[in-house]
């Protein structure tokens, strides 16, 4: 089981050092190892769930997705003014 899963990952990135442009195309460069990770974790889980242990697109897409998103500050999210393109705004 968690053979499949090695191996699996073992092309994934040798892919990705082959091709590191494809990879900074989906994920910032410093999330690189959490990219893995995550791909080891979905990988389980579709073994666990009697799939095949490879990604599907979706769920490729998914990881990048999570990876991608930036934190929101709660600061900015609870200010009765935030900055706009046309100054403050007061959301009063």
């Amino acid at each position: 089981m968690s053979v499949d899963v090695d191996i699996y990952m073992n092309n994934i990135v040798k892919f990705f050092k082959e091709n590191p442009k494809d990879l900074f195309n989906l994920i910032p460069k410093d999330k690189e190892e959490e990219f893995y990770v995550k791909i080891r974790e979905v990988a389980f889980d579709n073994i666990e769930n009697g799939k095949e242990v490879s990604l599907t697109q979706k769920q490729l897409i998914d990881v990048c997705r999570e990876l991608n998103q930036k934190p929101i500050e709660t600061k900015e999210l609870f200010a009765p003014f935030f900055k706009t393109k046309f100054g403050l705004v007061c959301l009063n």
